[in-house]
């Protein structure tokens, strides 16, 4: 049924149009003046407006601009009575779809009509597919983009915040959320948020189905859900802790090669429509784009930390540490700040390996490591050197800082047995020698070179002890 606006001043000759459109299913409204007709216009009454020429030509055609201006997309038909001259009509056509003269019969009337309303509906149809295009074009050039960028970086933080910040373009929310899969406890954990409880959340963790982020990954499903309060997956947990309302969700899963990596959620989208599966289309393209790059992201970290981690014993290697102490040692002479070098040697390490075979001295380097990894903290760094050779680097401490800790590394070596696990117990102890920037050199050979030789004279008199380099 269509509202068909009626504005003309003959009443009689209206109240006929109003019997015909009502015959034909149409809804009639009537307005017999301009305050009439735009009120009605500004109550989003009609479809169409049936418009009389003589109330139209008034006023330098004041109406039936101000008809256009109003609502531009109207089709707007002049009845047109003969006594209209003929340049007032030619005029008058310019604003107009259509027009019809007086007098009419009831099959013409109700022709122009439809004629009229079906040019509303194929200009609605069209501004629609337009539009739709216009979004799909967005789009498109938006994942171009997002790959391109995504490919232009092996960052994970960066990746991370190129992914969210255009999930967050594209799809229009109140906050937006990737967690990422921790494989060691088999948890997610909040990496990137962003909205108003963004900071709040992050590293916060959920456990594997837990919440509808944890259904998500644990399914490998992705899932809209309408009403948070009312889905039993919702975890209030979150909103408890942050003061957030969540009201509605989409979720779906990062998976690249088969393997979860995390999960991408929004939460609340913007003005009245929901979240629907134009919007999970959307998120799952994206996605897929970021696991891709997230997953190459993390290749290329963990080809980087192979590069310079020792593969026995998952401390830094002698490469990693000759860099390290040269970019530290110039830090500290730019910033006038001390810098301590540790130099550890296993005392009777060849006994182990001449008892045990090298395989279980393999082990003993292993958990001499970690021993030494629990008490060095950033900025310091601990590496082996080579064979059962230690260095630490600590950046800003001088001797006193680094005594204590050697100390502390002397005490936990010789502390407890090695190789328990095996059944076995075996004890060592630690030859420790320290030199220091300023006091003992000016470059790392230097320092290298001081520390060792203060770690040799521990070895030549006695063993498991700690001596600062003359």
């Amino acid at each position: 049924m269509a509202v068909i606006l009626i504005v003309d001043e003959d009443r009689l000759f209206a109240l006929t149009l109003v019997h015909v459109l009502n015959s034909h299913g149409h809804q009639p409204v009537l307005a017999d003046s301009e305050r009439e007709a735009m009120e009605a216009l500004e109550r989003g009454e009609a479809d169409l407006v049936l418009l009389s020429a003589e109330m139209a030509g008034r006023k330098n055609l004041n109406l039936l601009k101000a008809i256009r201006k109003a609502r531009p997309e109207l089709p707007v038909v002049l009845s047109v009575a003969r006594t209209v001259p003929k340049d007032t009509r030619d005029q008058l056509r310019g604003g107009l779809y259509d027009y019809i003269n007086k007098p009419f019969g009831h099959v013409e009337l109700l022709m122009t009509v439809e004629r009229g309303l079906e040019r509303k509906r194929l200009l609605q149809e069209n501004r629609e597919l337009l539009g739709d295009l216009e979004q799909r074009v967005r789009e498109l050039s938006t994942f171009n983009l997002v790959a391109k960028t995504l490919n232009s970086t092996l960052n994970l933080k960066e990746v991370l915040d190129i992914v969210m910040n255009k999930i967050k373009d594209l799809i229009m929310a109140e906050a937006w959320s990737i967690l990422m899969l921790d494989e060691s406890t088999n948890e997610l954990v909040f990496e990137v948020a962003l909205g108003e409880k963004g900071e709040q959340v992050k590293e916060m963790r959920l456990a594997m189905g837990q919440g509808v982020a944890g259904w998500v990954a644990q399914n490998q499903q992705p899932v809209i859900v309408a009403d948070a309060a009312s889905d039993q997956r919702f975890f209030k947990g979150v909103d408890q802790r942050t003061g957030f309302r969540t009201q509605s969700i989409i979720a779906t899963p990062l998976i690249s090669r088969g393997r979860l990596l995390g999960v991408v959620e929004i939460m609340n989208k913007m003005g009245d429509a929901p979240f629907d599966d134009k919007d999970l289309e959307l998120l799952q393209i994206l996605a897929d784009h970021a696991a891709i790059a997230i997953e190459n992201a993390r290749l290329y970290e963990k080809a980087q930390r192979l590069a310079i981690t020792d593969d026995l014993t998952g401390l830094y290697n002698s490469r990693h540490c000759d860099l390290f102490m040269k970019e530290a040692l110039k830090k500290a002479r730019s910033a006038g700040l001390p810098l301590s070098i540790i130099f550890i040697d296993l005392d009777h390490m060849k006994e182990v390996d001449d008892s045990y075979g090298h395989l279980l001295g393999g082990q003993t380097l292993r958990e001499v490591a970690e021993r030494i990894a629990a008490l060095v903290r950033p900025p310091d760094m601990a590496s082996r050197y080579g064979g059962d050779e230690y260095v630490m680097v600590l950046p800003g401490k001088g001797p006193e800082a680094a005594l204590k800790l050697a100390e502390e590394i002397r005490v936990r070596i010789a502390a407890e047995p090695f190789l328990t696990a095996e059944k076995l117990s075996c004890r060592l102890t630690a030859s420790i020698g320290i030199a220091c920037y300023p006091q003992h050199g000016g470059t790392t050979d230097e320092l290298l070179s001081k520390a060792d030789k203060a770690m040799y004279r521990v070895k030549e008199t006695g063993k498991n002890r700690v001596e600062l380099a003359g």
